[in-house]
């Protein structure tokens, strides 16, 4: 009977041990790992091991949450009004909502040891002036991932008019399969960089993609350059990033910038603004820029680092090097996506470019 009430107490004060450590008298929980942070990401822009070597380094446990659009992040971010995240990856427009609806919090540039190191070419653009909300991290083109033994004894000119044009595609093509990015890159084709579309140049813009599906082998965001590899298409329109990891496999491709001009997408690293954890936020941030940490992303994901100081140490072409090092003329020809008619109508029209049959 004595073991029993021994044992019995033993149990009673450690419940009540427990109990008085998970709660405050006000009834909240005390969170038992508060050496952590949540970061909300696209779910191929941070590399593991990087992350694995911040956390063994500092202790600061990091929790990864992914999106797999922008679309998604804003309406998480405006239905929990940032609470619950750290860090968070947006997109150039999404900032600028973001920051428009007062979801982010401005950063401290003096607790930024890499600040002087990144590329001007992507600083102080409209979505966020004077970059006090956003730091970019990383960028991309979209660019013609081109098959380049297919153009050795062909005309060549790296142009918008390698998709649209029928005086010039005589080959099978892989299109973009968003939308939004569709109508604007015909529109650009057609228009040049537009903020708006009348009803008619509209009509014209879904035209010309019905007329585009006779060459169009596939509708691809994400798979363009397995169509570049396999040799089924000879000529592409993806992100960088996707045509950069296959040129590292296959020596026959290679990329275009549209002489043109083309479009560009920053990915930015922004604070909530119901952060309570900027201190190790900071700590993770810092990390990040590294010149190791920015050299293992850029040889993983094949995205371009924000960054200068990086770029002595990675394996970069002649076309890749100049375009890393653009001039800031050159950069005038490279235009943020937008959305240019309301989403109702990107939705009848895709349904009527997808559904008609040439």
């Amino acid at each position: 009977m004595k073991t029993i009430f021994i044992r019995t107490g033993i149990v009673i004060f450690w419940l009540a041990l427990f109990m008085g450590i998970l709660y405050l008298p006000e009834g909240k929980i005390i969170p038992l790992e508060e050496k952590s942070i949540n970061v909300f990401a696209w779910g191929d822009i941070l590399e593991p091991s990087v992350i694995d070597e911040f956390e063994k380094t500092t202790g600061i446990k990091v929790h990864l949450n992914y999106f797999a659009s922008n679309e998604e992040l804003l309406v998480k971010l405006k239905a929990t009004g940032g609470k619950g995240y750290d860090l968070i990856i947006p997109s150039d427009y999404s900032v600028k909502i973001l920051r428009e609806d007062k979801l982010l919090k401005p950063f401290d540039k003096n607790k930024l040891s890499f600040f002087s190191s990144l590329n001007p070419m992507l600083l102080n653009h409209p979505f966020d002036p004077d970059n006090l909300y956003s730091i970019p991290f990383e960028w991309e083109l979209f660019v013609l991932g081109i098959n380049t033994n297919f153009f050795a004894n062909r005309p060549y000119d790296p142009s918008w008019k390698m998709l649209f044009d029928p005086k010039v595609v005589n080959y099978p093509i892989t299109m973009i399969n968003d939308p939004v990015e569709a109508i604007l890159f015909a529109a650009f084709y057609l228009y040049g960089p537009v903020e708006s579309l009348t009803p008619e140049q509209f009509q014209k813009v879904v035209q010309l993609l019905i007329e585009q599906k006779k060459w169009v082998t596939a509708y691809a965001d994400f798979r363009a350059d397995y169509f570049l590899a396999s040799k089924n298409c000879p000529v592409v329109l993806s992100s960088t990033s996707y045509i950069f990891r296959t040129m590292r496999r296959f020596d026959f491709i290679n990329f275009a910038v549209p002489k043109e001009g083309t479009f560009v997408t920053i990915e930015n690293l922004c604070i909530p603004e119901a952060s309570t954890k900027e201190h190790l936020t900071y700590q993770l941030i810092n990390f990040l820029y590294q010149p190791k940490s920015m050299k293992t992303h850029f040889d993983t994901y094949g995205v371009f680092p924000a960054t200068l100081d990086v770029l002595p140490f990675l394996d970069l072409n002649e076309e890749t090097k100049a375009l890393l090092n653009t001039s800031p003329e050159t950069f005038k020809k490279f235009y943020f996506a937008r959305v240019i008619t309301s989403q109702q109508a990107l939705r009848d029209a895709w349904i009527q470019v997808k559904s008609t049959n040439e």
